[in-house]
């Protein structure tokens, strides 16, 4: 088979574990990262704060994961990260982040530096768009976003992640989870049909404490991806995280794709090194055992 008949199944293969599914770190966190670190004197860290957590992260998780996810101004320059263990696939984080003091990510772009030869020098085998969604706002640029996006990763022949954040229409926090809900499955059948290979969602169904909905809703948003998908943390209480995966799993998941859950209450500690080898690693263990058990490797997705 030629690079030009390289099959969904093929680009996926690398972001795989041996049973399947996917069980993926998420450390592209930038200014929301930073928002982690207790204030020196008033003042937030620095940017070398950043890499070396990333960095540091990177070679404790990345011998457990899948695959990674790194973003390019902290954690990736000129070649593949030398802390990323040999077995780990690279995802490169090819998005712009908006994010004004004291908020969430407002708009994305495309990093206009990521393109196929960089992708290419760095060895990334996948590359992530984030794309917030706002019901009946925007959908022709959300649209041309994620098909740039999209043309991108098949210029640089690797697979592509489109992850979806919901928000109000009129608002940036949620006031009804009900329609939140709604909003993450309107928002998959949206954005998953332009193309990307993977969709990435919150999880669907799920409130604080309560993870009664969260299969059921995974069946729905299953229904309308027309590709494998994974969840990401953001969003759910860390104690909440292990199950709520599984109901997704049990719902048509394929896996994880997350951060927070994992590492974020280690961001504030003195050793990082060691507060990720004692919390995170069994976190993460935890984790690709779920998706060992429970997650159904898209089979559709593998064949096409």
């Amino acid at each position: 088979m030629t690079s030009d008949q390289t099959t969904p199944a093929d680009l996926l293969a690398p972001l795989r574990t041996e049973h399947g599914g996917f069980a993926m770190v998420a450390l592209d966190q930038r200014e929301s990262l930073r928002r982690m670190f207790p204030l020196v004197d008033g003042a937030e860290m620095g940017d070398d704060a950043l890499r070396e957590f990333k960095a540091t992260a990177t070679r404790v998780l990345s011998p457990l994961a899948s695959a990674v996810l790194l973003d390019r101004p902290y954690a990736v320059t000129d070649a593949r990260p030398a802390e990323l263990a040999p077995s780990c696939g690279l995802i490169l984080a090819a998005d712009v982040l908006e994010q004004p003091p004291g908020l969430g990510v407002t708009s994305t772009s495309l990093d206009e530096e990521i393109t196929p030869e960089f992708i290419a020098r760095v060895g990334a085998v996948a590359v992530k768009l984030l794309v917030i969604w706002r019901e009946g706002i925007e959908a022709a640029e959300r649209a041309d976003l994620v098909g740039r996006f999209v043309a991108l990763a098949r210029g640089a022949r690797v697979a592509s992640l489109v992850e979806g954040i919901v928000r109000p229409a009129d608002a940036e926090d949620w006031t009804d989870p009900a329609a939140r809900h709604e909003a993450i499955i309107a928002a998959a059948a949206e954005l998953a049909a332009l193309g990307g290979d993977i969709y990435k969602a919150e999880v669907p169904g799920y409130v604080p404490g309560d993870l009664a909905l969260v299969e059921e809703h995974a069946k729905r948003l299953t229904d309308v991806v027309p590709g494998p998908w994974v969840v990401l943390s953001n969003g759910v209480e860390r104690p909440d995280f292990a199950d709520a995966v599984r109901a997704a799993c049990a719902g048509g998941a394929s896996g994880f794709l997350a951060g927070r859950a994992i590492w974020a209450d280690t961001v504030a500690e003195a050793d990082h090194e060691a507060a990720l080898a004692e919390r995170s690693t069994r976190r993460l263990r935890d984790l690709t055992s779920i998706v060992a058990e429970t997650a159904r490797p898209y089979s559709r997705h593998q064949s096409s």
